[in-house]
Order: C-alpha cells, then structure tokens, then sequence
C-alpha cells in the first residue's frame, strides 16, 4: 500500500486571520474583538505579546493576514480592520 502525502481526505476552508495582542485587547480593542468574533469568515488569535509594544502604547492594533491595522480608537479600528478585509481577504 502507497501512502501519499498529496492527497487529501478532507477540505479545510480557508479563513482570514486576525490577531490581538492580550494587553491591547485590555486597552481597548476587546470592542472589536467581540464584534469580529461573530463573523465566521475569521479565526481570531490571541498573543501574548505580537512584539508591537511602541504602537500597543499608543494605538489599539490588530494584525489582519499579516498586515499590521492600528487605530486611534475602537471604531476607527474596526472600520479599518473590516476594509482590509474586504479588500485583501484569503476567501475568493
């Protein structure tokens, strides 16, 4: 018996990656965090530390598929996060 490591048995579908930093979501970005949790279209992370700390100070951040979105306030923020979404989502 062959074994393969080509194929595959199940399909994983693809999801936006978005990351919080533990001590930003303490700042203020756990407003967002909660609106995007609803979305199933997202996998939402959270760390630590993301090694952010010079913009954590100043800014509410979130890291959406790789791309570093900060914000002067929660609204602004989600505004942000959504547009990078929709603008460079992994979904096709």
């Amino acid at each position: 018996m062959a074994f393969s490591f080509f194929k595959r048995n199940k399909t994983v579908a693809l999801k936006n990656q978005v990351e919080f930093c533990m001590t930003n979501l303490s700042l203020g970005a756990a407003d967002v965090y909660d609106v995007l949790l609803e979305r199933e279209d997202i996998e939402i992370t959270e760390s630590g530390c993301t090694s952010n700390c010079e913009i954590c100070e100043c800014h509410l951040f979130a890291i959406v598929n790789g791309e570093l979105i900060k914000a002067e306030n929660s609204e602004k923020l989600l505004q942000y996060v959504v547009t990078e979404l929709e603008e460079n989502s992994v979904l096709f």
